[in-house]
């Protein structure tokens, strides 16, 4: 059964946090000192099995899934954002999850409305953000944001996933009003860290996890 993440607030470590190389063991690792949530990009290669990739050519010493997730699994208290770039192979992706025991600790982003078919019908059992455009001629319309809401309620997302630039506190109040998680992307410096901040998400995925709580003190 799909679970929602904890509504108390989350960092994410973005891929490459901290000078480190993208999705790479050693990015997660540094994640797991610094955050809450660890996430990395995954691709299919020609033979179907998820590496860590962000753009092809996928490379030949890419990360496997089932490295990520073991790894994953030596930190019990840590979960891991599973950002798709495609969805290929996920009765795959839920396959590696049971069989590492990481199922309860992973959750899906970079589900746009067409990924949702493929992610529901192999993948059933893990958790999605819905990730969608947002009109920014509409973006301070109180219905437009109570329409995006449903759109993601409807998809069957347990919240909204989108790059902060395009947020508007109408946005995440309406998304609030249903129940839906607010998650806020990419902080790559300490200026766009407070602006995130000041939107009050339930997450933020930043490359500079360990100045978080240096900023929430001085907001």
């Amino acid at each position: 059964m799909k679970t929602a993440q904890p509504r108390a607030f989350t960092v994410t470590a973005h891929t490459g946090a901290m000078g480190t190389p993208e999705n790479s063991l050693a990015s997660m690792r540094v994640g797991f000192e610094n955050a809450d949530i660890v996430e990395f990009d995954v691709r299919f290669n020609a033979d179907k099995v998820p590496v860590l990739c962000h753009s092809w050519p996928i490379p030949k010493d890419a990360v496997t899934l089932e490295e990520a997730f073991r790894l994953l699994a030596q930190y019990p208290d840590k979960k891991a954002n599973v950002d798709l770039k495609s969805t290929d192979n996920m009765p795959a992706v839920q396959g590696l999850a049971e069989q590492t025991g990481v199922l309860e600790q992973i959750f899906f982003t970079g589900v746009f409305s067409s990924f949702v078919p493929a992610v529901r019908a192999g993948a059933p059992k893990i958790a999605y953000y819905l990730n969608c455009d947002i009109n920014p001629f509409l973006k301070h319309s109180a219905a437009y944001a109570r329409r995006l809401a449903k759109r993601v309620e409807d998809s069957g997302a347990v919240g909204f996933n989108c790059n902060f630039r395009n947020m508007t506190p109408r946005i995440a109040a309406a998304m609030r009003e249903r129940g839906l998680q607010v998650s806020l992307w990419t902080a790559s410096n300490e200026e766009q860290l407070k602006k995130i901040l000041r939107l009050g998400p339930d997450n933020v995925t930043t490359r500079i996890p360990d100045k978080v709580e240096a900023a929430r003190r001085q907001l």
